[in-house]
C-alpha cells in the first residue's frame, strides 16, 4: 500500500507540491511568531508607564506551541522528501580514477638507484645539500 501511495505522490507530482506547502507553512508560522513577538514588545514597552501595572505577561505557551509546530512541519517535510526522493549513490569511479586515487607506494626504480648511491659524474650529481 505504501508503494502505491509513493508511486501516486511521485507520478502526479503531489509529493513535491505537498513538500512545498509544508515549507510554506513553516515560513508562515515563523513570520507569525515574529510578528506576534514584535507586537507584544511594542505594546508592552509603548504602554508601560511609571504609574501603570506591568501589563499582560508574555504568553509563553503560544511561543512554545509555535516552535513545536514549526519543528513538526519541518520534520514532516524532510521525512517526506527523503522518502519520496532518496539520495542517489555517487556514480562508480572508472578504473583509471580508482587507480589514481589510491596509489600503492612503488619501490625506487632500479635504473635510478645510481642517483641515491652517487655513482653519477660530478657535473650531473645532485647538489651536496640534497645528498644524504
Amino acid at each position: 500500500m505504501l508503494k502505491k501511495i509513493r508511486e501516486v505522490l511521485l507520478t502526479q507530482h503531489i509529493g513535491s507540491v505537498l513538500i512545498a506547502l509544508l515549507g510554506w507553512q513553516v515560513m508562515v508560522e515563523i513570520v507569525t511568531l515574529i510578528v506576534r513577538l514584535g507586537f507584544w514588545f511594542f505594546r508592552h514597552w509603548h504602554t508601560q508607564a511609571v504609574w501603570d501595572s506591568p501589563g499582560a505577561p508574555f504568553r509563553w505557551d503560544s511561543l512554545i506551541f509555535s516552535v513545536v509546530t514549526v519543528a513538526l512541519y519541518q520534520l514532516t517535510a524532510y521525512l517526506l522528501a527523503r522518502w519520496l526522493y532518496p539520495e542517489v549513490a555517487p556514480p562508480a569511479a572508472t578504473e583509471t580514477e580508482a587507480q589514481s586515487q589510491v596509489q600503492p607506494e612503488q619501490p625506487w626504480p632500479e635504473h635510478l638507484g645510481h642517483v641515491l648511491r652517487g655513482s653519477m659524474s660530478r657535473s650531473t650529481r645532485l647538489p651536496s645539500l640534497l645528498q644524504p
